[in-house]
């Protein structure tokens, strides 16, 4: 039977968890003993800021109030990130590097308050403008470039030649596979500076407005972390 990892909504969104794999059945197997195969090493495993980094991005918008209006009285405005991923910049396995590609994307929340008419109530609308940006990044200290792993049974395969001598033999095979797990660099909104030019339009005849054309300047101060493991004596 199939487990639902979707949402509750059932509106088709998705969560941002990744679930497990999919299994048809659990296979028998037979269990023994593990055995230490190598030297056990000793050292420290800390969290290390590998760069605070100040991005800009720029972006547009129009936004249509549900009514006109005379005039804006404030717009209150949040910033929230929905992705934020660096990936580093890969010159050869094994080595490291100090240059990462940075990815952004999020919305500002703004909530605008608005009257119709000289007499009227303060009403609210809110809307998000979403943004977009990515860029590369030298960081101020350098980072292990991440292994890669194989994990496909025909890239490294295992073949017996037939009893015949003739080919291989289909019954018996094999194949090497390998799986590095790599600390993933960590992402986090410090702080935000926000600044927004306003251009009213389509007026009626009473000279009220309902389009707003927005030009936001948004500053960010990104902080990458990473976990790292540094070995006694190296």
């Amino acid at each position: 039977m199939r487990k639902n990892h979707g949402c509750s909504s059932g509106k088709g969104h998705s969560s941002r968890k990744c679930p497990p794999m999919p299994a048809c059945d659990t296979a028998k197997s037979h269990d023994h003993f593990c055995e230490v195969s190598g030297d056990v090493v000793a050292g420290t495993e800390v969290d290390v800021v590998i760069g605070q980094v100040p991005i800009q991005a720029l972006t547009e918008s129009e936004i249509h109030l549900p009514d006109y209006a005379s005039d804006i009285k404030v717009i209150r405005k949040n910033i929230f990130l929905t992705q934020c991923e660096a990936i580093p910049f890969r010159p050869a396995e094994g080595t490291t590097t100090t240059d990462v590609k940075l990815f952004v994307e999020g919305y500002i929340h703004k909530n605008i308050q608005y009257v119709e008419d000289c007499d009227g109530y303060v009403k609210d609308y809110m809307v998000n403008v979403p943004f977009k940006c990515f860029t590369r990044v030298t960081l101020p200290v350098a980072i292990p470039i991440p292994a890669l792993s194989s994990k496909n049974s025909d890239a490294r395969e295992i073949r017996e030649l037939a009893k015949d001598g003739m080919g291989a033999n289909r019954c018996t095979f094999g194949s090497n596979t390998f799986e590095f797990l790599n600390e993933p660099i960590r992402c986090k909104l410090v702080s935000w500076n926000l600044t927004e030019a306003n251009f009213l339009s389509n007026f009626d005849k009473w000279g009220r407005f309902n389009k707003i054309t927005e030009k936001d300047d948004i500053n960010l101060v990104l902080r990458l972390s990473q976990t790292q493991f540094t070995a006694n004596g190296a």
